[in-house]
């Protein structure tokens, strides 16, 4: 069979052509395989393959146009083309070297349309009668993407300029389009527009939706979005999150609507209970403010009938019963554990719903006795926990003031010449209060000032310059460390290098004053390397798995896992195992273990009559990259941790289970069997060394 011709266009059935090795895309996640597919569908490939001759006779592998290759086997799965499909590919005939500089070429020196000529084409198809969905098929993006672009385009003018000529992200402008309102975008951009928060697309967002509410508040969820749209209500979907929450921009008539149910609720309580007075606070909690002039008072609630007390002692008994009954509860069988759950629960809640009465009101106190009506979380309404009366405060407050005797003397009861008396400590702390009370509120309204005064406090706590307040609680201490001695951490020496590059040229005067003026002077990105690094080292320590009955040591934080999703941490690329930080310190079932995860089950079999010790050393080189194996199992090994090391996916209700990170092929945990056989030699070679 005569060879074809190199460096030319052919045209190669489908099911000939496979992904090559030294292609550099490896990760399939985000590229939209899905979306192309339907724009080939739709187009046809509108660009061809670049392939070489593969060792099998009659196959090639693509070394440049991966995805492409991955949508056209996906409409192969779907039966929307044939296996016999002809594909356009340019042949080539070199070593892998050059294939996987050619790949790099194609995916990196390439120059995308940009968002706003992007935007431009969508509204000139949109202004032609084009439908979002025919558009989205055309240029294989989702529906949601081209109604987010669109959004785009109805940016106020000089914003709309600034994404063009490079001056703003995309991610900044997106903020700005969470409104399409042009008089609240600019009334936010000509307010930042000198203000390190200017390029902060969280801190754009949240003033332009300051005056707004969120479908999901408390607030909303009582009001309803039927009756709130019948009112006249807006609302506004922002087109750039995932998640299905949006905006009510009419927040008065949210909040009238609200509060009209909210009255409701607390006229029929105060007709049904016989407390005096029953106050509507449209909040998830009772604020402070609403109680400051009140008297909470505590009241013992009625006492159980002999009906009552006889079941909460049957009760009881079954409690003290369930208690006995767990110390012998076989913690791995699933189903035991769960009726038994089951029961607890009952009995613990039957025996709380019993003395969750309501308290015996004295007849002297209920003509002044009260309490306030909330909203929960779920929008319902309920009765906040807690009595109040305004008379026992009132009647305190009359005592204070004729014991403490101010206001009290007559004028000119002191000598003309006399030295004043100095101020009470009653009215210096109050008067101190104020004051600060003074400088709250301006500070609040100076978020840049603000700003550069949280910083620094927590920058310049600890550092020793004499007995000078900074006069904030705020603070970013380092979290006690319980260990004998540090562990080895790469990363851990990257943050002290890290430490090193940050600007301290403020920390050398010796007042507060003059360190904070010296700060408040940095530009914005010394500042926010400052304010990064500090939080950085508040960070405490946790697990990537749940914490077993019994076992010490730190938990899963689910906010540290979220953190590193947004982030996209590969822990891998950080740290590896070495027989010093791992491999010496776990069994060897716990090594072969490891094995059978990124080699399968041949591989580990190899390793089973090696001694602990040449079994820790063989795993370091294996982990390492350092064992010559096939390349599916080196790729897994270099990307596996620990568990313990990993950080968990999240599912929709926040519980996860620590996963691998993503890396590059299939997951270590399914590393292909076959492949492993082949390298069985190899490895064997290497554990007799």
């Amino acid at each position: 069979m005569r060879s074809p011709p190199v460096n030319d266009i052919q045209m190669i059935p489908l099911s000939k052509l496979r992904l090559s090795e030294a292609n550099v895309r490896k990760n399939d996640s985000n590229l939209f395989i899905e979306e192309l597919a339907a724009n080939i569908e739709a187009k046809g490939l509108l660009q061809n393959l670049i392939v070489v001759p593969a060792k099998r006779r009659g196959f090639f592998d693509v070394t440049a146009g991966g995805r492409r290759l991955r949508a056209l086997n996906a409409l192969l799965e779907a039966g929307k083309v044939a296996k016999t499909h002809e594909v356009p590919c340019k042949v080539i005939d070199t070593d892998s070297a050059e294939q996987s500089e050619l790949s790099l070429i194609e995916n990196v020196i390439r120059l995308d349309m940009t968002p706003t000529d992007e935007i431009r084409a969508y509204k000139h198809f949109v202004n032609e009668g084009s439908d979002l969905d025919a558009i989205a098929k055309r240029f294989g993006r989702t529906r949601r993407f081209i109604e987010g672009r669109l959004r785009l385009a109805d940016l106020a003018d000089p914003i709309f300029a600034a994404l063009e000529e490079g001056q703003i992200t995309l991610d900044v402008a997106k903020a700005y389009a969470t409104t399409p309102n042009h008089e609240r975008q600019m009334m936010v951009w000509n307010e930042l527009a000198d203000s390190w928060q200017g390029n902060q697309p969280d801190s754009i967002r949240r003033m332009i939706t300051h005056s707004a509410v969120r479908s999901s508040s408390p607030m909303a969820r009582l009001a309803g979005e039927a009756e709130y749209l019948a009112a006249g209500g807006r609302i506004e979907r922002d087109l750039f999150t995932e998640d299905s929450n949006e905006t009510w921009i009419d927040a008065e008539i949210a909040q009238r609507i609200a509060g009209e149910k909210l009255q409701a609720f607390a006229t029929e309580v105060a007709e049904t209970s016989g407390y005096a007075w029953v106050r509507p606070v449209l909040e998830s909690r009772v604020p402070y403010a609403a109680t400051e002039d009140l008297h909470q008072v505590h009241l013992e609630p009625a006492p159980l009938t002999d009906k009552e007390q006889a079941e909460a002692d049957r009760l009881l008994e079954t409690i003290s019963a369930l208690e006995a009954e767990s110390d012998g509860l076989d913690e791995d069988d699933e189903t035991a554990a769960a009726d038994f759950q089951s029961r607890w629960e009952a009995a613990t809640e039957a025996y709380d719903a019993l003395h969750d009465k309501p308290p015996v009101i004295p007849e002297e106190m209920k003509a002044n006795l009260g309490c306030f009506v909330i909203v929960r979380e779920n929008g319902e309404p309920a009765i906040a926990h807690g009595l109040y009366s305004d008379k026992p405060l009132e009647k305190r407050k009359a005592r204070g003031s004729d014991a403490s005797g101010e206001g009290s003397a007559p004028d000119g009861g002191g000598d003309a010449g006399s030295a004043p008396k100095p101020l009470s400590q009653k009215l210096v702390e109050e008067l101190a209060v104020q004051r600060r009370d003074i400088l709250s509120v301006n500070l609040a309204a100076n978020p840049a000032i603000a700003l550069d005064y949280m910083i620094f406090a927590i920058a310049d706590a600890g550092l020793t310059y004499g007995a000078q307040a900074l006069g904030t609680t705020i603070r970013a201490p380092s979290p006690s460390l319980y260990l004998a001695s540090y562990p080895e951490s790469p990363a851990h020496t990257l943050m002290a290098d890290m430490r090193e590059t940050l600007d301290t040229a403020w920390t050398e005067h010796e007042r507060t004053v003059e360190r904070f003026t010296a700060f408040s002077a940095l530009d914005d990105e010394a500042k926010a390397a400052w304010l990064a690094w500090c939080v950085a080292r508040t960070l405490e320590a946790s697990m990537g798995v749940a914490r077993k009955p019994g076992q010490s040591g730190p938990e899963p934080i689910e906010l540290h896992d979220h953190l590193a999703s947004l982030m996209e941490i590969n822990v891998a690329n950080h740290w590896r195992p070495t027989s010093a930080n791992y491999f010496d310190r776990v069994s060897k079932q716990t090594l072969l273990a490891h094995v059978t995860e990124v080699g399968g089950p041949t591989m580990a079999a190899i390793f089973m009559g090696a001694k602990k010790g040449d079994l820790s050393a063989s795993c370091k080189k294996l982990f390492a990259g350092e064992t010559i194996v096939a390349p599916e199992v080196k790729q897994a090994a270099l990307a596996w941790v620990p568990e313990a090391m990993r950080f968990r996916v999240l599912g929709d209700t926040g519980a996860g289970e620590a996963q691998p990170d993503e890396g590059e092929g299939e997951s270590p945990n399914e590393a292909p069997e076959p492949d492993v056989t082949d390298a069985a030699d190899e490895v064997r070679e290497t554990v007799d060394a």
